[in-house]
């Protein structure tokens, strides 16, 4: 377990403030350790006592010889402050801090809080809690836990680890696990977090041995790139981490100045996170338990082809249909294969994907050509998954069935999956059966498909990521710090022309670019640029110049273009009359290419956060966009230019020609790199549009604008 293998395997529990009540926190653990066979010490401690359920009881936890590794304080929040000290004094290197009464309650609480957590580093020791559930080893039966984790029904042992931020509805997750047959190994209700946090303690479940699954509630964390180096870190080791993350609305969307900001929501980033670092979002008890169920095999697709078999029609239908929603392929077998396929089951309705095998396709008469079959199609190296459709399939079809789908986890490593709906109380020799083998059987077609995908999807994170590490990292992208081309005197926005010069610096083109004096008037000289042009009011107060007028574009001829500075800077000053005019920019127009915006933010969670999305005035209202935490490799850059909606753009449509992808998923390495290390400079950024033009001729960034935190010197 490694520097927590003490917490989770203590050798010794001390429950302070213990009771003979059992209604009380400081009863519960007690009864729960004694009830499920603790094999290690358990001391209560209470001066009032002198024996509780048959134990010794000690007035200070300093009177026990016997080696002490959690204290388990169930006191009020004034005592429990001074007894961390006093466990920490004596050597206790963990507590689990059961009451509440500290930041959820206001100042006061929080202050509380943040001297108990001094007292205890002062002496080495960290602290679970305080206002939690705490913690139990299923395997060990060492519970340092009070409430629904203390007392039936008990959870079964098992591989899968939780943390979870809330007590009650954690469990009640775990419950769900447990009705659907899952076992547990650890289960770590973290409270307030005041010390352990969720991502270190999700980190931590990453060395033991016996976790092979670890399942997450979090309603939120403060350090949201530790929870993706701890979801990177599972990945490579292939121990998948399901987070359900709760509080998913719109709420926390700040209005800024750039469109970044408008268009990015919590939730977005969240998701984005969770896709670069390889954690299964979940959002439904049956979506954790179907996962699960699918994640214990261990069998990771080498792709997205799936196949199905199935003796009903309309089961084939219904998974068809998912499977476009969740990214799999069904293709039809060819060659070799489908020669086996035809000569096994000539009588199937269907050869196609999905193989309609008719009735008396899996049966007990048919099962040996049903094998040849199966078989055939996992020997398929363009078939990666395979799915059996038997929704009410019983008796010998049911045993048939059941005996060709094991026998196959025997032959290859691919994922197989079963539908079925008939439950344990019909069928239950045969749904064990699949149980051993680790075959996950669920009660829908959907279910199958939505569980598929999903495997095939963290298939496809995992070689990911293990390509980069093999590749050692990315190349670094040198970007200047407080040099010349970042300048101004006060923190906010930098004109359009300072935006540019920034990325200019970095290697993003720009588009080429004139100040006009605002009262140039009539003298306006040759600016060596080609008709037609782009007039826009540069002025580091005014965000969007669209929307004031003052913007031109088109601008045909010399009487046009002094017609436009007029009309730009007027415009400005009636709509802002104390904006800072700094000129006007007269820019070349970019006609041959397909417009995106481009955004950073730093969010309060995730830090700097790339955003990609279509361009435009309908930017904000078309919200065709995705995100990802910067910084991050080309890998990564295509990912994001593939989820976009509108993402055949990029190929060419109606005779258009195919835009350079290549060069702007450069550009968004480019920028993520920029973004993080000029964190503590820039607060957001915003490219809209950047112009992709076509297949090797780059991108160039049209307009800008730039957001910094401090000023600069």
């Amino acid at each position: 377990m490694g520097k927590f293998d003490r917490l989770f395997n203590a050798r010794g529990i001390a429950i302070i403030g213990a009771s003979e009540d059992p209604s009380r926190s400081g009863s519960q653990p007690i009864a729960a350790l004694k009830s499920t066979g603790f094999q290690g010490g358990i001391y209560p401690v209470n001066p009032r006592y002198q024996s509780i359920s048959g134990f010794k009881c000690y007035a200070s936890p300093a009177d026990i010889k016997e080696p002490v590794d959690v204290a388990v304080i169930a006191l009020p929040a004034a005592g429990a402050v001074e007894m961390v000290k006093t466990c920490g004094e004596i050597g206790i290197p963990y507590a689990v801090v059961l009451g509440s009464g500290f930041r959820e309650v206001g100042p006061e609480g929080l202050a509380r809080q943040n001297q108990m957590v001094t007292n205890a580093h002062a002496h080495g020791m960290r602290i679970i809690g305080p206002n939690c559930n705490g913690i139990a080893n299923i395997h060990s039966r060492m519970y340092a836990a009070f409430g629904s984790i203390s007392r039936p029904p008990l959870l079964q042992p098992g591989p899968v680890s939780m943390v979870m931020q809330s007590g009650g509805f954690g469990y009640g997750l775990a419950l769900s696990c447990r009705n659907a047959g899952i076992g547990f190994r650890m289960l770590i209700a973290s409270g307030n977090e005041a010390d352990l946090t969720a991502p270190e303690l999700i980190d931590a479940l990453i060395d033991d041995d016996k976790t092979e699954v670890i399942l997450a509630y979090l309603e939120g964390v403060v350090d949201g790139r530790a929870l993706m180096a701890a979801g990177e870190r599972a990945l490579a080791a292939g121990k998948p981490i399901l987070v359900w993350k709760a509080g998913k609305t719109r709420q926390g969307i700040r209005v800024a100045a750039t469109h970044t900001a408008n268009m990015t929501g919590s939730y977005d980033v969240w998701r984005a996170a969770f896709r670069q670092c390889g954690i299964i979002d979940v959002t439904e008890m049956e979506e954790v338990t179907d996962y699960i169920r699918a994640l214990r095999g261990k069998r990771f697709p080498k792709g997205r082809n799936v196949v199905v078999l199935s003796p009903s029609g309309g089961s084939a239908v219904v998974f068809s249909d998912a499977a476009d929603k969740y990214g799999l392929n069904l293709p039809t077998p060819k060659g070799e294969t489908m020669e086996r396929l035809v000569a096994a089951v000539p009588k199937a309705h269907s050869h196609d994907n999905p193989i309609d095998l008719g009735g008396g396709g899996i049966s007990g008469a048919n099962k040996a050509n049903f094998q040849v079959a199966v078989d055939a199609l996992l020997a398929d190296p363009d078939i990666h998954q395979l799915c059996m459709m038997t929704p009410t399939s019983l008796g010998d079809r049911a045993v048939a069935g059941a005996d060709v789908m094991i026998e196959a986890v025997r032959r290859s490593d691919k994922p197989i999956f079963v539908f079925s709906t008939l439950l344990h109380d019909i069928i239950g020799d045969t749904l064990d059966r699949y149980d051993r083998a680790a075959i996950p059987v669920l009660l829908s077609p959907v279910r199958v498909a939505r569980a598929a995908g999903m495997l095939a999807t963290y298939a496809e994170a995992r070689n990911a990521l293990l390509a980069r590490q093999a590749a050692a990292g990315t190349a670094s992208v040198s970007v200047p710090g407080n040099a010349a081309v970042i300048s101004g005197d006060a923190a906010g926005a930098l004109d359009e022309a300072r935006s540019k010069a920034i990325l200019s610096a970095v290697g993003i083109r720009v588009t080429r670019d004139v100040i006009v004096p605002a009262d140039a008037g009539e003298k306006i000289d040759r600016l060596g640029l080609s008709f037609p042009l782009a007039v826009k009011i540069l002025s580091p107060d005014i965000a969007h110049k669209t929307d004031i007028g003052g913007v031109v574009l088109n601008v045909a001829d010399e009487p046009a273009l002094r017609s436009a500075i007029g009309t730009v800077v007027g415009n400005a000053r009636r709509a802002h009359p104390s904006a800072r005019i700094d000129g006007v920019l007269v820019s070349e127009m970019i006609a041959d290419a397909v417009e995106v915006i481009v955004g950073v933010v730093n969010d309060s969670v995730f830090g700097p956060v790339v955003m990609l999305g279509m361009g435009g005035v309908l930017a904000e209202a078309v919200r065709d966009v995705s995100y990802r935490v910067a910084p991050f490799a080309l890998d990564e850059a295509h990912a994001m230019i593939g989820e976009l909606r509108a993402r055949s753009i990029f190929d060419g449509l109606r005779g258009r020609p195919a835009c350079d992808v290549a060069a702007l998923a450069q550009a968004l390495v480019t920028i993520a790199r920029l973004a993080f290390d000029q964190k503590e400079l820039i607060s957001e950024l915003d490219i809209n549009p950047l112009m992709v033009r076509r297949r090797g001729q780059g991108v160039v960034a049209a307009d800008a604008l730039v957001m910094l935190k401090t000023a600069l010197a």
